[in-house]
């Protein structure tokens, strides 16, 4: 979590940066992170798996200017105050952030009877499912209902 926190916080002054950002982003899924440390107890060893996810978002903005105006021609338009017919320029930035986050999803368990793989249920994702689905059920039977009454 804290390398999360790191990534957030972290400056993207160019492009080369933002690239760099985003390979330790990708850093994020190597088989460490998915793959607990293995405990061993007795003759049962147990190996936790998890979800990892990533997400990172960078952008940048332009800038330009505008020179003093020519003669026969209109003066060059203010920007930020200064006196017309001054050359006038502005400048870019940029930034981002991104994260990563885990999950357990899995329990491997090696022992004298064999491997055993127990998945880890998690009972939020259960209930949001089950709402979607209701709220999917629910608006279709809106439509059915509006299509016969028109």
């Amino acid at each position: 979590m804290e390398n999360a926190i790191e990534f957030i916080k972290e400056s993207i002054p160019d492009q080369k940066a933002a690239n760099a950002l985003m390979g330790r982003l990708f850093d994020a899924a190597r088989p460490e992170a998915v793959y607990g440390e293995p405990v061993t107890q007795g003759e049962y060893t147990v190996i936790t798996a998890s979800e990892i996810s990533v997400g990172l978002g960078y952008g940048y903005g332009g800038g330009g200017g505008v020179g003093p105006g020519q003669a026969g021609e209109e003066e060059a338009p203010e920007i930020g105050g200064p006196e017309k017919g001054e050359a006038v320029g502005y400048g870019s930035g940029g930034g981002g952030g991104g994260g990563s986050g885990a999950r357990p999803v899995a329990v491997i368990e090696i022992g004298p009877n064999g491997v055993r793989v127990e998945p880890v249920v998690d009972p939020t994702k259960i209930v949001l499912a089950f709402f979607t689905a209701f709220g999917a059920m629910f608006m279709m039977l809106a439509r059915m209902k509006q299509a016969t009454e028109g």
